[in-house]
């Protein structure tokens, strides 16, 4: 008797099949959903870290490291993945996917709900729905792509219009339940992880076109990036005095002053003389092999750890090369 395809075989379609419908796909840790752990290169808490800002720059073609923003539509690469990794998970980014995925979650710790959600009946983010429904007088979105989760919440696929940008990570849709669009990412129908699968329900494959009472409410949640401020015209910011003391200090002196610093004020020095010393890197003062060089020796002396004074050391080049002042 035939079973049909095994699910791993159902997951590798699925990669292939959304890239196809233009949702860009990315690897996720097997029996997980959450991507793979980034290489050492990329990895800011391994000693072989290089420093980078994304995925423009990354020392290496983008592939498992970096997350979603390194998600694809190029079949070799997907292919590639499957490859190496057939019993891979997978997500797709839900911003240049226009997708807006309303995630409706379970109440797993017994909560109590808050107001205005505290009402008869009223236990989890399915029902918290169902009075956001009742609000706009809106028939439920039967029409859209649901996919159940294996903790018995439910994801319910939109398209946004083009032109409108949906912030998930921002605003407040409603008690337990989460907005999956620009900066986020959805797993993948049909990844597997410890408690069950992502299974595709109902009868529709497609997400639904996000509906007027949905944009309407997504706006009033927050969801939606504010119109820019006005246009000021450029002043010269006032350089407070403690940063008007650290020009024309030497790196050496910089170094110096966090290795002697006192105990409570270790970490915030280690901050201020990386900075000042990152400025000095890009007025061409010191190289920033002398710069790391140093820091790394100040911070060794002042017991700071290999990953703090590397957090900081990249913080402020970054900052520096960015315009922030010393």
């Amino acid at each position: 008797m035939n079973l049909g395809p095994l699910p791993r075989e159902r997951r590798h379609r699925a990669m292939h099949a959304f890239a196809d419908r233009g949702c860009p796909v990315f690897a996720l840790a097997p029996g997980s959903n959450k991507p793979m752990r980034s290489c050492p290169q990329c990895d800011v808490k391994s000693p072989d870290y290089i420093r980078h800002h994304g995925v423009e720059d990354c020392p290496h073609p983008a592939d498992t490291c970096h997350g979603f923003h390194a998600a694809t539509l190029d079949h070799d690469r997907i292919q590639s993945l499957i490859d190496r990794y057939p019993d891979l998970n997978f997500g797709i980014a839900t911003g240049p996917a226009r997708l807006c995925i309303i995630d409706l979650d379970r109440n797993k710790r017994q909560l109590p709900m808050p107001a205005p959600f505290a009402l008869p009946g009223v236990v989890d983010g399915l029902d918290v729905f169902a009075l956001v429904l009742d609000r706009y007088n809106a028939q439920y979105p039967a029409d859209a792509m649901h996919v159940l989760t294996p903790n018995g919440g439910l994801h319910i696929w939109t398209l946004l219009p083009p032109g409108v940008t949906v912030n998930g990570s921002a605003g407040t849709f409603g008690w337990l339940i989460d907005i999956r669009a620009a900066g986020n990412y959805i797993t993948g129908p049909g990844s597997v992880v410890k408690g069950g699968e992502y299974r595709r329900i109902g009868h529709s494959t497609t997400p639904l076109a996000a509906p007027a009472w949905l944009l309407h409410h997504l706006e009033g949640t927050g969801h939606m990036p504010k119109p820019p401020a006005p246009h000021r015209p450029w002043r010269p910011r006032a350089v407070p005095a403690q940063d008007r003391a650290h020009r024309g200090k030497t790196l050496q002196q910089l170094a110096d002053e966090l290795a002697v610093a006192p105990e409570s004020t270790r970490h915030a020095e280690l901050c201020r003389v990386t900075t000042a010393a990152a400025h000095l890197v890009l007025d061409g003062r010191v190289t920033e092999t002398e710069m790391r060089d140093e820091m790394y020796a100040a911070g060794r002396a002042a017991d700071r750890s290999e990953y703090e004074i590397r957090k900081a050391v990249e913080t402020a080049l970054t900052y520096a090369a960015r315009g922030g002042a010393a």
